[in-house]
C-alpha cells in the first residue's frame, strides 16, 4: 500500500490500534508498577476541561470543517489516513488546545485545593487532581 492509497489493510490496522492499546497500556502499567492506584487518574473536572477545551476550540477555530474531520480522525485509529493539509492543521491545533487545557486544569483544580486549605488532609488528593489535568492532556496530545 502506497502512502496515498486508502485501501483497507488488515496489517497495518492490526498494528495502529496494537500501538494505541500497548501505548495508553504502557503508561498506565507504569503508573501501577511505580504504586499507583488507576482509579486516582480519572477526575471529571479536569477531563471534562481538557476535552472541552480541545473540542469547543477546534471548533471555533475551524467549524464545520472540524465537524467533517472528526469522523476521519476517528477512522484513523484504525485505517492509516490520506496526506491532508487541512486536517494536519486541525491535529496540530488539537495538540495545542491540549496543552491550553490541561495547563487550566492544573490552574483552575489549583486554584479549588487552595480554597479549601482549612482541610489539610484533602490537599495532597487536590493536588493529584490538579495534575490529572496536565496527564490527560499529555495523553490526548
Amino acid at each position: 500500500m502506497n502512502e496515498h492509497d486508502n485501501t483497507f489493510d488488515l496489517t497495518d490496522s492490526v498494528l495502529r490500534v496494537l500501538g494505541i492499546i500497548g501505548f495508553f497500556a504502557a503508561v498506565i502499567l507504569g503508573f501501577v508498577v511505580a504504586g499507583g492506584n488507576v482509579i486516582t487518574l480519572i477526575h471529571p473536572a479536569e477531563i471534562i476541561i481538557v476535552v472541552g477545551t480541545i473540542f469547543f476550540g477546534l471548533l471555533c477555530t475551524h467549524r464545520s470543517k472540524f465537524l467533517t474531520y472528526l469522523p476521519k480522525a476517528l477512522l484513523a485509529l484504525i485505517r492509516k489516513p490520506v496526506a491532508n493539509r487541512e486536517y494536519c492543521q486541525i491535529s496540530d491545533n488539537a495538540r495545542d488546545y491540549a496543552a491550553a487545557g490541561g495547563g487550566m486544569a492544573v490552574i483552575l483544580s489549583l486554584i479549588c485545593t487552595m480554597s479549601k486549605l482549612d482541610n489539610p488532609e484533602s490537599v495532597g488528593l487536590r493536588v493529584a487532581a490538579a495534575m490529572s489535568g496536565g496527564f490527560v492532556a499529555m495523553l490526548l496530545s
